[in-house]
């Protein structure tokens, strides 16, 4: 009954062309029940459904806007990391799943070396002994490491 933010229209209204009645409205004698007229109930119920695709698309272009607000708000507060060549980087364990996890396992394994940064955030590794680790890694499972 109370409408989406994003649409600004109920699920219900967006299905049956209509507004739903409760029956605590019938009994307070609210405008709506009070003016109600059942000769003209069915017209106006005809001509709700007439306009019900063009409250779809009224609709549709309110969430997309709406979607792309939250994307902006999003997007201003996300911090990117980035990393060099010759970076050193510890990488997550729950990511890799190279040690044993539970509940007092280590949340990130031993330092790896930058040896190739691609622009979408994937950087191959190797291991401090030079041993090149098979697949890239994303930013998001990587951790900048300090000596």
């Amino acid at each position: 009954m109370t409408p989406r933010i994003s649409m600004k229209e109920t699920p219900f209204s967006l299905t049956y062309g209509t507004e739903a009645m409760l029956p605590v409205e019938l009994t307070k004698g609210l405008l709506r029940a009070t003016h109600f007229e059942e000769g003209n109930n069915n017209k106006d119920l005809r001509a709700n459904l007439d306009l019900i695709e063009e409250r779809h698309e009224q609709s549709n272009i309110r969430q997309t806007a709406y979607k792309h607000v939250v994307e902006k708000y999003y997007n201003q507060r996300v911090k990117e990391k980035a990393f060099g060549v010759g970076d050193y980087v510890l990488r997550q364990n729950e990511a890799s799943r190279a040690q044993p996890q539970g509940k007092l396992g280590p949340a990130w394994e031993e330092s790896y070396n930058v040896i190739k940064a691609n622009r979408s955030s994937a950087y191959t590794l190797e291991t401090m002994e030079g041993r090149q680790i098979p697949r890239t890694w994303n930013a998001r499972n990587l951790r900048k490491f300090h000596f």
